[in-house]
């Protein structure tokens, strides 16, 4: 069995978790701040507190978890390589009209008319472990390739009508 190692970069880091049978691991934020404030339609990079070593034939896909769609969070595509020893770091993207504050203050969830207050203690996103395929890349001519005979052929975004 392959072993990917976690180290916590900050006192109050949390290790990922995963329970008997999920297909992801939970990640959680770690910051000194008492909150850390996503305003309406921004970005935010969340600080995760840890860092990781794993062998070069995986990679980490950072995902939403089912539950940010209370707080209105988008996790924007990340992938953590297996060269990469760095913090980890969740790009969170607030689709609210109000701030998203991430904050140590509150136990649950809270939606007011003025702010989405998110706990700290919640995982703010997931991530799975996928297998890195191992494949070639060839150049070739666009001729070649667009001389294939294939059921889409160079059909554009809504071209299969489905």
């Amino acid at each position: 069995m392959d072993i990917i190692k976690f180290a916590k970069l900050t006192e109050d880091a949390k290790i990922p978790t995963k329970r008997e049978g999920d297909g992801c691991y939970d990640l959680y934020a770690s910051f000194k701040e008492t909150e850390i404030m996503i305003e309406p339609h921004k970005t935010a990079l969340i600080p995760t507190g840890v860092c990781s070593t794993f062998p070069p034939n995986y990679r980490i896909a950072l995902r939403e978890r089912g539950s940010n769609t209370k707080w209105g969070a988008i996790v924007m595509a990340g992938q953590i390589d297996s060269n990469y020893t760095g913090e980890y770091f969740v790009a969170i993207h607030n689709s609210n009209d109000i701030p998203i504050e991430i904050t140590k203050i509150v136990d649950d969830i809270t939606i007011t008319e003025d702010f989405i207050q998110f706990p700290y203690s919640k995982a703010i996103c997931q991530f799975a472990i996928e297998e890195v395929p191992q494949v070639v890349i060839q150049e070739t001519t666009a001729e070649y390739i667009q001389s294939l005979n294939t059921e889409r052929g160079d059909g554009k975004l809504g071209s299969s009508k489905k």
